[in-house]
């Protein structure tokens, strides 16, 4: 039986690849996903608990830790507390590198946005930049526009890059689980530690293939650092992103088709539009709009925006477009900002689902379905449902708005919707939107030739009759029956560089404190300055503790031994002149008798 280990950021990535898995496991397959983070905002653990009870062959996990903890170390009862101390130093190197891999990764990130492609995309550049210490920001903001300028810092950053060491816990983890092939996904997350298992491949051995998630990854995310072996992705589109935006090699791309869609060629509604209509809250007697909502980042204040489109509606003054119905479906991660609409406010208008549905639920995919089935047209800011309304042929529109221009013009995928070839009719105001209303209600738009000719370039590039998850799963089995690459260990240039490295990564983690260049600047010289001023309290600490003592017990050494002294000096003198009077008196009485004798 064949391996295939996939590794995903956190459960909410099955949704794109759930049923190739089902066919993979099917076909004999082992699949074992592992999850970097756990994640549970929209249900995504209980997906993944489904998931793993569907088959024998699938089996669900955490993602290995990336270095032994040092609770788990110390608490074996055969090693001892000076092991520990040199899990606890491995541990801090550990955090180092783990800090400087995310701040070169985020570098590059951040740089990437500074490219001409992307003048238009300032907000994606500050989504970066909030994640960056200032320190890097203030220097790079400058440092980084000539390009020339980014080639060099982009050069080193790829030397760094290829110094930094694969984690021990991954290179464990691939060696234990020994897959014939990993998938990864996303890859391209802003400063992704997923690299980390691209490296730890190459190093033993194993191959590996990025699975492009969604429509907007490659242009909207971080950059591909080190490459995969192969990258799967939707379209040609996308095969192109991946080379000019990633510089990855034409021969190691296919193109698969958007497997996640594959459900809507297939699925029919699941009651009468009357029905519908009636449990959403809707006249069953007129065509609606369907309001489809957006994610955070493209729309995080969409209500106000909702309300003037409805109302704009209303007071259009054309019977056709007033009168239709309008309901409102909340993107399911950005779903409680619209607890402060007030549907009441306008005539045929609702909310569905309601806010805090489980997205998970039975019915919400049909539900979600039906909705675009029975309306008469799709509308939203820039949003993945608006692929979903061309494969049922729904005339699709929006409005390019200046509190959106971050999410529209300043997205790249924006323009395969409403760009040349694109299937979503852009407005420039709501006023000239109505217009493109009333043109659009007048018949059928269903089964337009450039609806189906998007869905075919866009979403099944191999045929409109052909799925893509098959296909999918077949390049993946593919993929895995090639021969393993060879082990590409670390070069002795590589092992060489390590070591002046580790001051690197010992100063990225300094830095990644955040705080200004000035602080990092004056820190040297200011904490010389306090040790300084503090070397004389300590000395005086000393002098009291100890100096003063020891110099009074000396001054009484040296007191006593000269009293003492004098004491024994006084006494022999005595005695020395009492013996001296007495040989003075002898020798007199001596001299007497002699002169007497004379």
């Amino acid at each position: 039986m064949s391996r295939i280990l996939f590794v995903m950021l956190h459960p909410g990535f099955i949704r794109y690849y759930e049923d190739a898995i089902h066919l993979l496991a099917a076909s004999g397959h082992e699949v074992n996903l592992a999850f970097e983070i756990s994640r549970d905002k929209l249900g995504e653990d209980m997906t993944a608990q489904r998931l793993a009870a569907s088959s024998p062959n699938i089996h669900c996990e955490p993602a290995p830790e990336r270095t032994e903890s040092v609770r788990d170390f110390i608490i074996r009862s055969d090693r001892t507390a000076t092991r520990a101390g040199d899990q606890r130093r491995q541990r801090s190197d550990h955090e180092a590198w783990e800090s400087l891999a995310t701040t070169v990764r985020l570098i590059e990130d951040y740089l990437r946005f500074f490219e001409p492609e992307f003048r238009d995309a300032s907000t994606l550049r500050g989504r970066v930049e909030k994640r960056l210490p200032r320190v890097y920001t203030q220097v790079l903001g400058v440092a980084g526009r000539p390009q020339a300028t980014r080639r060099i810092i982009r050069a080193a950053l790829r030397g760094v890059e290829a110094i930094i060491p694969t984690a021990d816990g991954i290179d464990n983890f691939l060696r234990e689980r020994n897959p014939d092939l990993l998938l990864v996904t996303p890859l391209i997350e802003l400063g992704s530690q997923q690299v980390d298992y691209i490296k730890s491949a190459r190093k033993l051995g194993i191959r590996s293939a990025l699975c492009v998630a969604s429509w907007d990854n490659l242009t909207s995310k971080g950059l591909i650092r080190v490459l995969p072996d192969h990258v799967l992705v939707w379209n040609e589109a996308q095969a192109q992103e991946a080379t000019t935006l990633h510089g990855v090699p034409p021969d190691c791309i296919t193109v698969t088709g958007a497997q996640t869609f594959d459900r809507w060629f297939a699925m029919r509604p699941s009651r009468s539009r009357e029905d519908f209509c009636r449990t959403v809250g809707l006249d069953p007697g007129r065509p609606f709009l369907l309001y489809t909502g957006s994610s955070v980042f493209i729309a995080p204040d969409e209500v106000p925006f909702a309300e003037r489109w409805l109302t704009a509606l209303r007071h259009s003054g054309i019977p056709r477009v007033s009168e239709v119905g309008a309901l409102i479906r909340p993107h399911p991660a950005n779903s409680r900002q619209w607890y402060a609409f007030d549907s009441a406010a306008f005539a045929n208008a609702a909310v569905w689902p309601p806010v805090g549905t489980d997205p998970n639920s039975h019915g919400f995919k049909e539900d979600f379905f039906d909705s675009v089935y029975y309306s008469a047209g799709v509308v939203g800011i820039n949003t993945s449902a608006q692929i979903e309304a061309s494969i049922l042929g729904r005339p699709i529109f929006t409005i390019r708005s200046p509190e959106f221009a971050h999410g529209q013009e300043g997205t790249l995928h924006f323009r395969y919707l409403a760009g040349d070839g694109g299937v979503v009719r852009a407005a420039t105001s709501l006023a000239e939107h109505v217009q493109h209303l009333a043109s659009e209600l007048e018949g059928d738009a269903a089964g337009n030739e450039r609806h189906r000719e998007f869905v075919r370039r866009f979403v099944r590039p191999h045929g409109l009759d052909r799925p893509a998850t098959p296909i999918f799963a077949r390049a993946v089995d593919a993929l895995r029956q090639l021969a393993p690459p060879a082990a590409r260990p670390d070069s002795l240039w590589v092992r060489t560089a390590r070591m002046p490295g580790r001051s690197l990564a010992a100063a990225a983690l300094a830095l990644a404190e955040g705080r200004p260049v000035w602080v990092y600047v004056m820190r040297q010289p200011m904490t010389l300055a306090i040790h300084t001023v503090a070397l004389g309290y300590r000395l005086t600490d000393q002098w009291q503790a100890h100096g003063r003592p020891v110099i009074k017990r000396m001054r009484r050494v040296a007191w006593r031994w000269w009293y003492e002294s004098s004491q024994w000096l006084g006494h022999r003198w005595h005695r020395s002149k009492k013996k001296l009077l007495r040989m003075t008196r002898g020798a007199r009485g001596t001299a007497r008798r002699f002169v007497g004798l004379r």
